[in-house]
């Protein structure tokens, strides 16, 4: 773990979950004006952390308001329910279709478990969310935290109920996993696509983000990045590149983890550059693009299962 000062009303908790390669993978943005919020918390596993995060932030956890979850995948929102016990006047804000999950997490924890393997037992088990402490957002809700304004983006693709949020007066955007991953070391960004995974969902809402014309992006994985309108084009064409790349091998026959690797090692320089990385976080990388590559032959099959039916 570790606590970055990224700006006098903005910091970043870098927490580690307890599997290799974990360090730089989850952020763990502090909103902090007259009231202070949170952008998503990170699994069980790392409430700790985020609390020892606070503590270096000199944040006494009683004064977090706000909890802005972005989607409800248990790297980002499993550990809601541990966190809370500690944030006595912390409401939880998340998509209508995350509210069920967070109240009753036994089958987010099962999906969990499919998506993850053991994995997902590394993140830790989900605690329940109270009902009132849960407060439903849409698109264009705005949360006052002082001078500081708050907006709610609906950004479905990577998931159903995705959301971002967006400091208008900044020009800052918290997206989550809607525009990939970002690797600093290398200033590359990798699609973040494991099922289930929409992908006309998600490239209309990299549309709607490049709309805003943002300043900075603030990646849930890891850390931010400037020249953001650049950045949502690079990641909207990558993302175009991969399905081209994917659909086509699916055509011919070749549906296959390793041959679609192949192909796409062949035409983009992402997987390349990424033998640049320590040997555990090349490991990571290898395993999430994986899960990428399964999201998008998932996303694929539905729409010629969809397109047999008509």
């Amino acid at each position: 773990m570790r606590a970055y000062d990224l700006d006098d009303d903005l910091k970043l908790v870098g927490i580690a979950p307890p599997h290799w390669g974990s360090d730089k993978l989850n952020s763990i943005y502090v909103l902090k004006s007259e009231k202070v919020a949170l952008v998503d918390v990170g699994p069980s596993a790392s409430v700790d952390d985020l609390m020892l995060g606070l503590r270096e932030l000199n944040i006494n956890a009683g004064d977090v308001s706000y909890i802005f979850i972005t989607h409800i995948h248990i790297d980002h929102a499993g550990g809601v329910g541990k966190a809370i016990g500690q944030m006595p006047n912390a409401i939880v804000v998340v998509h209508k279709e995350g509210r069920p999950h967070l109240v009753e997490p036994a089958k987010l924890w099962r999906a969990g478990q499919r998506a993850l393997g053991e994995l997902a037992l590394e993140y830790g088990h989900i605690e329940p969310v109270p009902e009132d402490r849960i407060l439903v957002a849409h698109e264009g809700m705005v949360f006052h935290l002082g001078e500081m304004k708050i907006e709610v983006v609906s950004t479905p693709g990577h998931a159903s109920h995705h959301l971002s949020f967006w400091h208008r007066n900044k020009g800052r955007l918290f997206v989550g996993d809607v525009a990939g991953v970002y690797i600093k070391e290398i200033d590359l960004v990798r699609p973040a696509t494991p099922p289930p995974f929409n992908l006309e969902q998600t490239l209309t809402s990299l549309e709607k983000l490049i709309h805003l014309r943002p300043l900075n992006l603030y990646y849930a994985h890891f850390g931010y990045t400037t020249h953001a309108v650049e950045k949502l084009h690079y990641y909207k064409q990558k993302l175009i590149l991969w399905g081209s790349i994917i659909s086509h091998c699916m055509e011919k026959g070749r549906a296959e983890e390793q041959d679609i690797y192949n192909e796409i090692f062949e035409k983009d320089d992402i997987l390349s550059r990424l033998k640049s990385l320590s040997l555990n976080h090349r490991r990571r990388e290898l395993d999430f693009t994986k899960r990428s590559i399964r999201g998008l032959v998932d996303y694929f099959s539905k729409v010629a299962s969809s397109v047999k039916t008509e």
